[in-house]
Parts: structure tokens; C-alpha cells; sequence
């Protein structure tokens, strides 16, 4: 889970708008929610990803929900307030289901800080806080087969690149061809991208790359060599940011 910005509030929810929607939900029990006019906002704000979990919302195999922070079922008068919505993948949602976030706080990545909440450890989110164990525990974030495995896998595949990004600058070491300097810079930049806020799981991506041994070294190293410039530097902030502690 990261940090996200809400966007201002959609011009198709003007108060009447919603007092239409709100009253038609509460008579027809319809999905007044449902309208690309809500969705298409929602889902920008978290860079197409599901606001829990961090899933891709655009591929073919996932489809977005909106969710709604304080569920419907017992908070009928927010069914389309803007601040109450989030997009969310199937799973979280539904995992979510009615869950009491005043009595039991869960994290709020638009209102809350994540990382001030959680911490990894091998490939699994642990709680700094109790709201973080609620969040954990609510919208199953270690669920093994749709989270857990997954995380694992892009740890695993993001470890190999490092070390490829590793071996490349060895080569170039060797011999410094224009072509193995490209081939190097490519990999590089194509391992920080992989650690961004619009990239699946970026809070486990960052965390990994930045608590690399290897990767730190290769960074001094490639500044050594005049290899690393300012856009390099500023991947490498913003996927600093994300950066859960280990434990």
C-alpha cells in the first residue's frame, strides 16, 4: 500500500447529483456508483491500481470496484460521497465487505501514511500499528495466493535484475563499448521504473531495491563512472519515498 492524493471531487457529483443518486440507492438499492463518470476519477488517483493491495486495475484479468470506505450497507447517506470512495480490486473489496472502520480503524492510503502503518518482512506486510494489523487482517494483504505468492515472485524477478544490471556493468568494466554503456543504462533505468508509484506493488518493489547490498553498491559505482545522471537521480528519489522499514 502507498500513499495516494485524492483528486478534487468530479464535476458529474454536484450536490444534486448526489442527492439523486443517494435517494435513488436508498429507494432501488441500484449501483448508483457504477458510472464511468465516478470510476474513470477514482481510478486515475491511484495509478490504475488497486488502493489496498496495489494490483494493476487495467489488466485484462483484474476489474476495478468501487469501494466504499464506510460501507453502504450501514452508512447509506456515502454511498456516492466522493471522500468515501476508493478504488479497489474484487478481493479487497469483497474481504473488506462490511467491516466497522470507525469502531476498527483501518488504513486510509488517501487520508493515511502507509508506511507509518506497516513494515515488510520476507514478502509479507507486518503491522507498526494496530490500525495496521486491522488493515492487514481485513483486507487479507497477506492472503498467499492472490498477495503473498505475488509479491514473492516480483521480489524474485526483481533481485535477478539487479544482478543482470550487475553483470552488465561488469562487461561494460571490461570493455567500454558504446553498445554494452546502452545495454547497461537501459537495464538500469528499466530496474528503477519497475519501483514507481504507477508500478504493481511498488511499496514491495522500492523496498527490496532499496535495502539491495548489491544495488547500493552498483549505485556508487556507476556515479564512479559518470554512468548515473538526473533521471536516474530521480527515480531513484521517488521510489525512495515508497520505502517500507524491514523488519
Amino acid at each position: 500500500m502507498i500513499k495516494l492524493k485524492r483528486y478534487d471531487k468530479p464535476a458529474f457529483l454536484s450536490d444534486e447529483k448526489v442527492l439523486e443518486l443517494t435517494k435513488e440507492f436508498k429507494e432501488k438499492k441500484t449501483t448508483v456508483w457504477n458510472k464511468d463518470e465516478i470510476k474513470i476519477p477514482l481510478l486515475n488517483s491511484s495509478h490504475k491500481k488497486c488502493a489496498y493491495c496495489e494490483c494493476k486495475l487495467d489488466e485484462e484479468s483484474k476489474y476495478m470496484e468501487v469501494e466504499h470506505f464506510e460501507d453502504k450497507d450501514n452508512n447509506a447517506d456515502k454511498v456516492v460521497l466522493w471522500e468515501n470512495l476508493l478504488p479497489s480490486c474484487k478481493r479487497c473489496n469483497g474481504s473488506k465487505g462490511t467491516h466497522d472502520v470507525i469502531s476498527k480503524p483501518i488504513v486510509n492510503p488517501y487520508i493515511d501514511e502507509p508506511k507509518e502503518h506497516f513494515k515488510l518482512k520476507n514478502y509479507k506486510l507486518k503491522k507498526k500499528t494496530d490500525k495496521g494489523q486491522e488493515s492487514i487482517d481485513t483486507c487479507g494483504l497477506n492472503d498467499y495466493e492472490r498477495i503473498g505468492k505475488v509479491r514473492f515472485e516480483i521480489g524474485f524477478k526483481l533481485e535477478e535484475t539487479i544482478e543482470i544490471v550487475e553483470d552488465r556493468y561488469d562487461l561494460y568494466i571490461a570493455d567500454k563499448t558504446t553498445r554494452r554503456k546502452n545495454r547497461l543504462i537501459k537495464s538500469l533505468k528499466g530496474l528503477l521504473i519497475e519501483c514507481q508509484l504507477t508500478s504493481s506493488y511498488s511499496a514491495t518493489t522500492s523496498t527490496i531495491l532499496h535495502s539491495s547490498e548489491t544495488f547500493n553498491d552498483l549505485v556508487q559505482k556507476l556515479k564512479d563512472e559518470e554512468l548515473w545522471d538526473d533521471e536516474h537521480q530521480k527515480l531513484y528519489d521517488r521510489s525512495k519515498k515508497l520505502v517500507l522499514d524491514i523488519d
